[in-house]
């Protein structure tokens, strides 16, 4: 798996980004953290010597991530490095993503078992949720790329159907659980709200929906694994993805009817579980 590096000015400031990321991921990715200095009067700053040790700490087979905050942090970085010898530098990336938005992202998908690769791709994504929620897409820059909004959909595809109960929507923990459910199955999957369809594995597109308590959501699966996917969301999908409904949602949490397979093929069906408003 995917281990991470918070290199941060400030101590506080990087042990909050991997506890945040830590809670997305239930505490299945491993953090290091190197940030500020041993200095209780100036506590501002980077150490090398720290940075190359959380490094070491976090070597992996499958490589370590280091997020960094500016300045000296690319600086420490970069020099920790040198130091480490060329043996470890090539299994160590670093990157220029936002600290917080793109360690919770990279974080979510070393949780699904993505590899570095994917990670760095979706961590530097993680922006354009955020752009796109505050009706800023036309400040989006070159650097960085928009997520199409639209997706094929194979007309074999599996779905699914669920009216959102949880009082803060899909905010960013189910998202991250959403994304991390769906990474574990062999299948393409699709979330669709209204008009727009999204993957259903990157927690940045599925923040891209803005889905809210009330809106209907449908997951769309095809491939080897298709079912489990569909099963596995439907089971996410009634333990309110994760979030703890309150007595005054229960009303709106209790569902009309048992889920429903309509046979459409031999291979196809479609589920639906449809709670009132």
């Amino acid at each position: 798996m995917v281990n991470i590096v918070v290199v941060s000015h400030s101590k506080r400031l990087a042990e909050g980004v991997a506890e945040l990321a830590a809670q997305m991921t239930h505490g299945s990715v491993k953090f290091a953290v190197a940030a500020g200095i041993d200095d209780p009067e100036n506590p501002i700053g980077t150490d090398p010597i720290a940075v190359m040790t959380a490094i070491q700490e976090m070597q992996d087979e499958d490589g370590v991530l280091v997020m960094v905050d500016m300045g000296s942090a690319i600086l420490s970085t970069d020099m920790a490095l040198e130091l480490l010898g060329e043996e470890y530098a090539t299994r160590v990336h670093v990157c220029a993503a936002p600290l917080v938005e793109g360690t919770i992202a990279a974080a979510v998908v070393a949780a699904s078992g993505g590899d570095i690769r994917q990670a760095i791709t979706e961590a530097h994504q993680a922006l354009v949720a955020k752009y796109h929620q505050l009706s800023q897409d036309d400040k989006l820059t070159a650097a960085i790329l928009p997520v199409a909004l639209t997706a094929e959909v194979p007309a074999s595809a599996l779905t699914f159907s669920w009216r959102v109960a949880n009082p803060a929507g899909i905010h960013a923990r189910p998202a991250s659980a959403i994304a991390t459910c769906l990474n574990r199955y062999n299948a393409d999957v699709q979330l669709v709200k209204g008009a727009q369809t999204v993957n259903g594995k990157s927690v940045n597109n599925i923040a891209l929906l803005a889905i809210k308590r009330g809106d209907e959501v449908t997951l769309r699966a095809s491939g080897e694994q298709a079912q489990q996917a569909i099963d596995a969301f439907s089971s996410l999908a009634q333990n309110h993805f994760g979030d703890r409904l309150e007595a005054t949602d229960a009303p709106c949490a209790r569902s009309l009817q048992h889920p429903v397979g309509e046979l459409v093929t031999a291979t196809v069906c479609r589920t639906e579980h449809v709670l009132p408003s």
